[in-house]
């Protein structure tokens, strides 16, 4: 197959998900569930138990296992979150004075005329942001399109997950003969160092998170502040997109403990939970849980899932790390086999710059030569 064709085969396929991409999280969810299982199915299959039954029982463990998490703490956060949704808003209004008043005492410093006033700057930026909050809530809420990807995710993601986890070795071994007897050997090293990528970077960065959202969950609740147990949760999903996830959940939980106590010992105590957990989360999870093997910095993840968001929703943002670890170790690749070719060049080139004093020497050896043979 010549080069270009699988070029066109490339940019099709790439298209082909663009434009499906609004029922593309259940066969996501379903790949991702069956990758990071194979292991553990593996496992169980060495132990001669037949890889169809070994496959259902791992996928219905991981289901049963979310549903009951889910349902024992369903009761605790729909109180939570019912109550966050009217609190939250208020929170916001409640520092709209002490913003106007920083604002003002910047203007009146600077001496800035802005139209309006600070006080009307203030209200417009609040209603505005207010205003797409509840266009956003508004819009997941009653979007049919939302509806049906969260009842495709719970009907469709285990069996997809169920299959492509039954048949896993068989898929890798038909791609595997599918690869050129020429660069084949090649492109399964990028996969095993892509698959190195994805396995330490995501289960690890899950693995933080998940201890992150604990943390975060117990330190509040030991200093009082409400919704606590919602608040953890939430700081421990957003960790898994570098600091700005963290940034947002600090900053909702200091709201809340504003508009619980105001300004005072107890919203310090909140600020300081958040930088305990950031501490420990720096110096110790990350470094022992991810590690630096992998070789994703935070920015390239930031970037990758903002891209991903942009150009693809939410579902790309599911995809995004994925596909940042793999345009990684490409350009990784790439790099070094263009290092390689421009410094087998000046190897060649310092060899026959060395030529020629060698060639200087020999004649100047012969010389004496021939003068003594004419004597």
């Amino acid at each position: 197959m010549k080069r270009w064709s699988i070029w066109v085969l490339l940019i099709c396929a790439g298209v082909f998900f663009y434009l499906t991409r609004g029922v593309l999280l259940p066969f996501l969810f379903g790949l991702a569930v069956a990758y990071f299982l194979d292991p553990v199915t593996d496992k169980l299959e060495a132990i001669r138990i037949p890889r169809g039954i070994a496959a259902a029982l791992v996928i219905a463990f991981f289901f049963l296992g979310i549903v009951g998490i889910f349902v024992a703490l369903w009761p605790i956060m729909q109180g939570q979150l019912a109550s966050a949704v009217e609190t939250l808003p208020k929170a916001i209004a409640s520092i709209k004075p002490w913003l106007e008043e920083i604002l003002r005492s910047i203007t009146d410093s600077l001496d800035m005329d802005v139209e309006g006033g600070a006080d009307g700057v203030v209200t417009n930026v609040m209603q505005d942001a207010l205003g797409r909050l509840n266009a956003a809530a508004g819009d997941l809420l009653k979007s049919g399109l939302a509806i049906f990807n969260i009842l495709t995710l719970m009907i469709i993601s285990p069996v997809v997950a169920f299959y492509l986890l039954r048949d896993w070795d068989l898929i890798v071994a038909k791609a595997n003969s599918w690869l050129p007897s020429s660069g084949g050997d090649i492109i399964r090293d990028q996969a095993r160092k892509i698959d190195t990528v994805l396995a330490g970077f995501v289960r690890g960065q899950i693995l933080v998170s998940l201890v992150m959202g604990v943390l975060y969950a117990i330190g509040w609740s030991i200093v009082g502040l409400k919704f606590a147990l919602l608040l953890g949760v939430l700081a421990g999903i957003m960790a898994f997109v570098p600091f700005i996830g963290a940034v947002i959940a600090a900053v909702i939980a200091l709201l809340i403990g504003y508009d619980q106590w105001g300004f005072g010992w107890e919203l310090a105590q909140v600020g300081m939970v958040y930088g305990v957990v950031q501490i420990i989360e720096g110096g110790y999870l990350t470094p022992k849980l991810v590690g630096d093997r992998v070789g994703l910095h935070p920015v390239w993840v930031l970037f990758a899932v903002f891209a991903g968001s942009e150009i693809m929703g939410f579902v790309g943002v599911l995809i995004a790390v994925p596909a940042a670890a793999a345009i990684a170790v490409m350009v990784r690749f790439w790099i070094a086999q263009y290092l390689d070719h421009y410094q087998d060049d000046d190897i060649n080139d310092d060899s026959n710059e060395g030529d020629l004093p060698n060639d200087n020497i020999e004649d100047t050896d012969e010389t004496p030569i021939v003068k003594e043979t004419a004597s």
